[in-house]
């Protein structure tokens, strides 16, 4: 009798055992699924051309995965064709105004998530050059970025925004031919516990030789340096009617780092961006 029960517990256990095994051996395989869903998933691809570009520049689209298919549509600025539909990409085209390019890619009736991307025709032909040593680091689309039309965004760590480091910012702007000048503006951001803070004034000159220059206009800061949330500010002048070849702009930098700063004593930043004139 006591044998009879030690078998029947014996199959009763390999039973229990058989029925873990089959179902750990089912939950390997629903890893195994959602991984190779996760391996399935469909990239967006990437849009490459010149942010800045002077009369046209190509625009080449590339998957991530050779196999998928790419769908763009193009937004000429202002974006008044929103409209347009999506259509398949076949070739690099040229774009000879500012526009907005989206695309996604496509496998197996899955698509990627659209991805956009702006590219800008120079909206002048005017020469800069930089004075000042901008920080290697800020340099953001290079010297024509402070001309380009292209105004920074307030979160500067996307590179819109011209760093210079313990020194003040001048440059002077060739406008190839005389202009008539009614206002300037220059746009500066702040930042204090990044060590970027305002300019203490910004000067504007004129010249018509890029010899002799003569003060426009001074404009001093008004925002306080203590003043810890990020904002950007317009240094812009309204002058009377003045011909000019040449611009010369002059911002001051603050100075070392004060005693009320955590950093008492190092070198300060002026963020600059978007020089304009009318």
């Amino acid at each position: 009798m006591k044998k009879g029960l030690l078998a029947l517990s014996l199959l009763i256990i390999r039973i229990i055992n058989a029925q873990n095994h089959a179902q750990y051996v089912d939950s390997l395989a629903g890893i195994k699924d959602h991984t190779a869903t996760v391996l399935e998933t469909v990239n967006s691809p990437f849009i490459k051309a010149d942010r800045i570009f002077d009369f046209s520049t190509k625009v080449e689209i590339t998957p991530q995965n050779p196999g998928d298919k790419i769908y763009y549509m193009t937004l000429d600025a202002g974006y008044a064709n929103k409209k347009k539909k999506f259509t398949a990409y076949k070739k690099p085209f040229t774009i000879s105004r500012t526009t907005q390019v989206q695309a996604y890619t496509e496998r197996k009736r899955e698509k990627s998530s659209v991805v956009t991307a702006s590219f800008h025709r120079r909206p002048n032909y005017w020469e800069i050059t930089t004075l000042s040593k901008v920080s290697p680091q800020y340099t953001a689309t290079g010297k024509f970025a402070l001309i380009d039309g292209i105004r920074g965004d307030i979160d500067w760590k996307k590179g819109d925004w011209q760093g210079y480091l313990g020194q003040n910012f001048e440059a002077v702007i060739d406008f190839q031919s005389p202009l008539q000048i009614n206002q300037i503006s220059t746009t500066y951001l702040q930042d204090s516990k990044a060590y970027i803070l305002m300019p203490k004034k910004v000067e504007y000159y004129a010249s018509m030789n890029e010899k002799d220059f003569f003060l426009l206009d001074k404009i001093d800061n008004d925002i306080d340096p203590k003043d810890e949330k990020v904002q950007t500010k317009d240094f812009t002048t309204e002058i009377l009617p003045t011909e000019a070849r040449y611009l010369k702009v002059k911002a001051y930098y603050f100075g070392k780092l004060p005693g009320w700063h955590q950093k008492t004593g190092g070198e300060t930043f002026i963020f600059v961006d978007e020089i304009s004139v009318k």
